[in-house]
């Protein structure tokens, strides 16, 4: 009988972990997609305004900087 209960415990760990994996894979092709449309976003707005870009990238990277010397 011990057997038997040791399965089943073994096939719902396992199953479990199927529906965990099923999720982060879920999640993760999501954030492909919030990440390419990202990408595109930034890319027009440094076509259309390079200058602004440089612009944010260099205030971005000064910010960056000021709290990596505080760490």
């Amino acid at each position: 009988m011990a057997m038997n209960g040791s399965r089943d415990v073994t096939e719902g760990a396992r199953e479990t972990m199927r529906q965990v994996q099923d999720r982060v894979s879920d999640g993760m092709e999501g954030l492909r997609g919030y990440a390419d449309t990202a990408d595109s976003a930034i890319r027009d707005f440094a076509r259309e305004r390079p200058m602004m870009a440089i612009a944010c990238a260099v205030g971005l990277g000064f910010l960056i900087g000021r709290l990596a010397s505080r760490a």
